[in-house]
């Protein structure tokens, strides 16, 4: 039976974020031993052995240990698998012996590979390097043999099948009481490819390198398997003009392959108006008049949708939201539903239900969101808000209290 794990985030945080931007240099020792193409086998790899090869290419030291270095390079798992790019810090133990862990996407998931390699002296064929393989759906053992040393050319990563990257930019727009508007953009991605960032291009031709985010609505971003990419910036995004999308190294090189472009439009819709809620034994019912359909908003036919986030008064991030959903009502829970469960009468919930908060204030708001509606726009394309239709309540124990 095979074990189910995760990774732990720590690990992947150390390697793929703090080991950004580094003077070039040459390995710990002066003789990359290490450097070129590996051929080897991951035993009973997703229920059976498969043949892999892995190219290691440049290497930069770690700047926290002098005895450790940084590779990129690629890994193809299997007969006909594509080239994905790897993350990988080795530490010279002594001896020619060099302990190795290296991140890489096989089978449209993260693996992580730890061993030991053993570089015995000038020869390349007698460099071995064997250990333990894992995923999110189990562990096995590892080996291969070093077969040249001449520094490789990973190709172009192929998007599809088994390796997505999807990209946008977003416009957030929050209606104050007076109807006035507080206007901001969002630059966002995901990927299963290992990726240390995510660089945009703007129109005007400024790059800016987006860190890594996640909140309550993206729990599969654990940066094991899926990694996003996320940072909120002032006004509207440009009107019809690119911007440019591509996933870094852990060098924070482009990775070849993994470019794309957004072009943003407009807001189309309004925010949802008369929010209501009533509190019963089962939860908060909430209510809300339909916005009218617009381009790229249209939840009755799944185009867009309404969210709902809730969250203590003055920040501190989300304690319940709620997604995708279509109808113009919705059940905040009060008992469990673990964590994630779908809703009532639709959408997915996340996060703690009422009874779960802890005692304090709290505001929820009910968002509108539009898809992008033009052959050049993808993604989401808006979130609009209306602070005067937020709720408010207090929870003191297992009561909740709505206030004005």
């Amino acid at each position: 039976m095979v074990k189910k794990f995760l990774i732990p985030v720590s690990l992947t945080l150390v390697l793929l974020i703090a080991l950004t931007s580094i003077a070039h240099a040459a390995p710990p020792n002066g003789v990359d031993h290490l450097r070129g193409r590996w051929r080897g086998t991951l035993q009973n790899f997703f229920g059976a052995n498969q043949s892999f090869t892995l190219l290691l290419g440049e290497s930069q030291p770690d700047p926290n240990d002098s005895q450790a270095a940084l590779y990129n390079g690629c890994i193809s798992v299997g007969a006909n698998g594509q080239y994905t790019p790897v993350s990988a810090r080795v530490v010279l133990l002594g001896n020619e012996e060099y302990d190795l862990t290296l991140y890489g996407t096989a089978n449209g998931s993260v693996i992580k590979l730890t061993g030991l390699i053993e570089a015995r002296g000038a020869s390349v064929k007698d460099d071995t390097v064997s250990g333990e393989w894992q995923n999110s759906e189990g562990s096995d053992n590892w080996s291969a043999i070093h077969h040249d040393r001449r520094t490789p050319k990973c190709p172009a990563v192929e998007i599809g099948n088994e390796l997505y990257f999807y990209s946008s930019v977003n416009a957030v727009v929050n209606i104050r009481p007076d109807e006035s508007r507080f206007e901001q953009n969002i630059l966002d991605g995901g990927s299963n490819i290992v990726s240390s960032g995510m660089q945009v291009e703007l129109p005007n031709g400024e790059f800016i390198v987006v860190p890594f985010y996640t909140d309550l609505f993206s729990p599969t971003a654990d940066f094991i398997n899926e990694f996003r990419f996320l940072e909120v910036y002032a006004n509207l995004p440009v009107v019809g003009e690119a911007y440019t999308f591509t996933l870094l190294d852990i060098f924070g090189n482009p990775i070849s392959g993994t470019t794309q472009t957004d072009v943003w439009y407009a807001c189309t819709m309004d925010a949802p108006r008369n929010v209501t809620a009533l509190l019963d034994a089962d939860g908060l019912h909430l209510t809300w008049d339909a916005v009218t359909p617009a381009a790229g908003f249209d939840p009755t036919n799944q185009i867009g949708f309404y969210q709902i986030e809730l969250y203590p008064d003055g920040g501190g991030g989300f304690g319940y939201g709620s997604n995708l959903i279509s109808s113009t009502a919705h059940l905040i829970p009060f008992d469990s539903f673990g964590g994630g469960a779908s809703g009532t009468p639709d959408g997915n919930d996340f996060g703690a239900s009422l009874s779960e908060l802890n005692d304090g204030f709290y505001l929820l708001d009910v968002i509108s969101f539009s898809n992008g509606f033009n052959p050049d726009s993808t993604g989401l394309e808006c979130q609009i808000r209306a602070n005067a239709e937020q709720i408010y309540f207090e929870k003191f124990g297992d009561t909740i209290t709505l206030l004005p």
